[in-house]
């Protein structure tokens, strides 16, 4: 079988299907047909074997071995410890599995995973959510400094150190009416160590941290930040912060 071809249509079981089977069908298809699942192509394949794979009773003996051959079209002699092709893709669906829960699939009462450790995916009942901070709570809250300190403070940021310090540096000037002084040399400078010399038009380090920094901030929103009174983003093509009403 085509595995490219396997994420428009998981072939149905023979017979009558227990409802854990069809359900599972049923969200394979809900998150591979998604503009909200970010998956390349190769992994939405990855994601149709392995479902099918345990559909159809043979989730035991899923390995990066049946994966990297039958997905990825590895050679007979695959190796996955010289190879971690398979891990790697891994990763990332899982990590975009993530994503499309945290948007138009976080009303689905399932949840598909792939466990670490492992390659067998995972049908589950959503966990029930607790509701958002009181209105009195939320009109407290509605403090740009106190919308910077939430982020940085946030286990829920996934910014490496040295962008968080971006953030605070650039949230900061705003914060203090200086925003007119954010310039990419500054940033080069003072947060991520460059030389006097910088030059950002032949050093694109703070271009390219923007780019994380502005997904990171995404990410945020979209776990415990979802229910803040203000949004701190980071518009393209500049690194003027912005605090704006959820």
């Amino acid at each position: 079988m085509n595995y490219e071809e396997a994420v428009l249509e998981v072939p149905s079981a023979t017979g009558s299907a227990a409802p854990a089977v069809e359900e599972m069908r049923a969200e394979l298809q809900q998150v591979v047909g998604s503009p909200d699942f970010p998956a390349s192509p190769r992994n939405r394949a990855f994601l149709a074997y392995i479902v099918e794979r345990e559909l159809a009773g043979e989730g035991e003996a899923l390995n990066a071995y049946s994966v990297a051959t039958a997905v990825f079209g590895r050679p007979e002699l695959f190796n996955s410890l010289l190879d971690p092709i398979v891990r790697i893709e891994a990763g990332k669906l899982r990590r975009d599995l993530e994503t499309y829960y945290l948007k138009s699939g976080a009303s689905s009462p399932w949840r598909l995973t792939v466990p670490k450790g492992a390659y067998r995916p995972v049908l589950r009942r959503a966990e029930n959510r607790e509701a958002g901070p009181a209105a009195a709570d939320r009109a407290l809250a509605a403090d740009p400094r106190a919308e910077l300190r939430r982020v940085l403070d946030s286990p829920d940021f996934p910014a490496t150190p040295r962008n968080r310090r971006f953030l605070e540096f650039v949230a900061e000037k705003v914060l203090a009416g200086h925003e007119g002084r954010i310039d990419p040399y500054d940033i080069g400078t003072k947060v991520f160590g460059r030389p006097e010399s910088f030059q950002p038009l032949t050093d694109p380090i703070v271009r390219i941290e923007a780019g994380k920094l502005r997904r990171d901030l995404e990410t945020y929103y979209l776990k415990s930040g979802r229910s803040n009174p203000l949004r701190l983003t980071l518009p393209k093509g500049g690194y003027r912060p912005e605090f704006v009403p959820a």
